[in-house]
């Protein structure tokens, strides 16, 4: 098997760009596949993505070089193989905040001997071929996320758990467990509070320290630079639902701003 960009770039070569996908129906994902986006996240979690959403993304990305992740529900190894199964290349597990959490999600991943994945993936082998069984164990993209300040605190013993290709920070649930209360609704953005950044840093060092790559999720390009400057080769920019939503009111405003009078001041 061919491995995706995404593959590559966790593998230590290239970079990659992606974006949470939250909106259901497929439309957005077939989009940011076909402008060139290297991976989308179709978040299961807390998107509104049923089973016709799931097979609506994985058709929109068919023939493009992005590679599709799913956030699963944490704790559910189940929906693990099942989206893996579907065609998902990989997968993004929240709420990660001990080594018993990462060891599960990562097993999830694996066909014995590295794991505990259950032998189907019927859609798999079609696409990628009849060798997909010998190279699924390396190919499969299993993402955690650290997204509470316990699990910064066993930052160590969770990065310990083999199978683990990547961290994305969660800087919004990270904050709100350390008591801050962080605006999502009109973005994503990872400005956060000094001990916010400070604990982001801590799972940073330990990640660098046994070279697996970190994801940050930046809410707008200027954030999407700054993370590059960190060293970050890979990061999500957005979301398509906060993308949709602030370019819809940008829009808007112009429009209304448009339909006002012309103000002729008197001669």
């Amino acid at each position: 098997m061919k491995p995706s960009t995404l593959r590559t770039a966790l593998n230590g070569a290239g970079s990659a760009v992606g974006m949470f996908v939250m909106m259901d129906g497929g439309a957005s994902a077939r989009i940011i596949a076909h402008l060139g986006y290297d991976f989308l996240v179709f978040d299961l979690q807390h998107g509104a993505i049923d089973l016709t959403g799931i097979e609506s993304v994985l058709a929109g990305v068919k023939g493009t070089d992005c590679s599709s992740l799913a956030r699963v529900h944490p704790r559910r190894p189940d929906q693990i193989e099942w989206v893996l199964d579907l065609g998902a290349l990989g997968v993004v597990v929240p709420m990660v905040n001990s080594a018993d959490d990462a060891r599960m999600a990562t097993e999830a991943c694996r066909y014995p001997p590295r794991g505990r994945r259950s032998v189907a993936a019927l859609r798999n082998v079609l696409q990628r071929g009849g060798g997909y069984m010998h190279g699924a164990n390396d190919d499969v993209m299993c993402v955690i996320q650290i997204e509470h300040i316990e699990a910064v605190e066993r930052i160590e013993e969770i990065l310990a758990v083999p199978g683990i290709d990547a961290v994305m920070p969660g800087h919004v649930d990270l904050a709100m467990s350390m008591g801050h209360t962080m605006s999502y609704g009109g973005s994503v953005s990872n400005t956060v509070p000094a001990a916010v950044a400070q604990a982001i840093e801590r799972v940073e060092a330990a990640c660098r320290a046994r070279n697996i790559p970190v994801i940050p999720v930046a809410g707008t390009p200027d954030e999407f630079a700054r993370a590059r400057q960190r060293g970050q080769r890979i990061a999500c920019c957005n979301t398509d639902f906060h993308l949709f939503l602030n370019a819809a009111s940008v829009q808007l405003q112009a429009c209304r701003a448009a339909m006002q009078p012309a103000n002729n001041p008197s001669t």
